[in-house]
């Protein structure tokens, strides 16, 4: 019972601080009270099927006639069929092409003609959309506040904020991020263990559309990672992804005021409680900035 209250103080709180929107503290909410002392629900009595009917058998009527062919010849019937259908068919043909002057008539075949040209709308483009052939740029929009000790900034420290609250959370269904630089909202991911150690760790991440580049790089995500150990000061983990190999990702870092090394060489980072490391990694699709604090 004190887990739910807990979780409830919790979203409450965040609500509170700004990192939950009205609707999301709403849908989280309602899910954490639907999910409380939910009471066992009784089986439902299995009623057997009635049987399906069965079809009695066809009978037949020995009195329908059916004409055959005499042996080694042709049916009447046939030898008088044969030749009219062919004059039928010769004149339809002679008539329609008097009326229609050997041309199809669209309204006559309801416009459906088979050299007809596709309407635009089932005919591939031949030119990717603007949308796909523009990037979005986050330069500013994900900036830090000190690149020397990599301190997220304004939006980038909300967004941060927001994947740690959906981590402790459990889950980011119904969490999102808005941009300015995307006309939908982006969703948060998340993925929560324990080890046999008793390790717990909680990682969550924003996953950006195709085409988005953050200072010339290529833009994949950015996670949050914290990780609580028993009896013992956990630490976390912030990092910002891109679809480039590290010393490129380095080489333009250097440049925006980051020290940060590749790994395993790390530059080391202080605050007034903990101190922490920033370096870049390799990760699979890529390279990261990772920045990591413990006590």
């Amino acid at each position: 019972m004190a887990d739910w209250i807990e979780q409830l103080e919790r979203l409450a709180q965040l609500h509170k601080d700004g990192v939950l929107t009205d609707e999301e503290f709403a849908g989280q909410k309602a899910k954490l009270l639907a999910e409380r002392d939910v009471p066992p629900v009784a089986a439902a009595p299995v009623i057997a099927p009635a049987p399906a009917p069965v079809d009695p058998a066809p009978t037949w009527d020995s009195t329908t006639y059916v004409e055959e062919p005499a042996r080694g010849g042709v049916p009447k019937w046939a030898l008088i069929a044969v030749p009219v259908a062919l004059v039928l068919a010769g004149a339809a043909w002679f008539g329609s092409s008097i009326i229609g002057g050997g041309r199809s008539d669209p309204e006559l075949s309801g416009g459906a003609i088979a050299t007809a040209a596709p309407s635009a709308a089932a005919m591939p483009s031949a030119e990717p959309s603007a949308e796909a052939q523009l990037p979005a740029a986050l330069d500013g929009t994900l900036a830090f506040a000190g690149a020397s000790d990599c301190k997220a900034g304004g939006t980038l420290e909300a967004v941060y904020k927001k994947l740690g609250s959906a981590a402790d959370l459990g889950s980011g269904k119904g969490i999102t991020v808005r941009l300015d630089a995307f006309s939908n909202p982006l969703g948060i991911e998340v993925k929560n263990s324990t080890d046999a150690d008793g390790v717990e760790t909680k990682l969550a991440w924003l996953r950006f559309p195709a085409n988005t580049i953050w200072h010339g790089l290529k833009l994949s995500r950015v996670t949050s990672t914290s990780t609580i150990v028993p009896e013992s000061d956990g630490s976390y983990t912030r990092t910002i992804n891109f679809i480039e190999e590290p010393d490129k990702v380095r080489s333009t870092l250097a440049r925006l005021g980051f020290g940060a090394p590749r790994s395993p060489d790390y530059a080391e980072l202080h605050d007034d409680a903990c101190g922490g490391s920033m370096q870049i990694v390799a990760v699979a699709g890529g390279s990261a900035l990772s920045c990591t604090w413990g006590c």
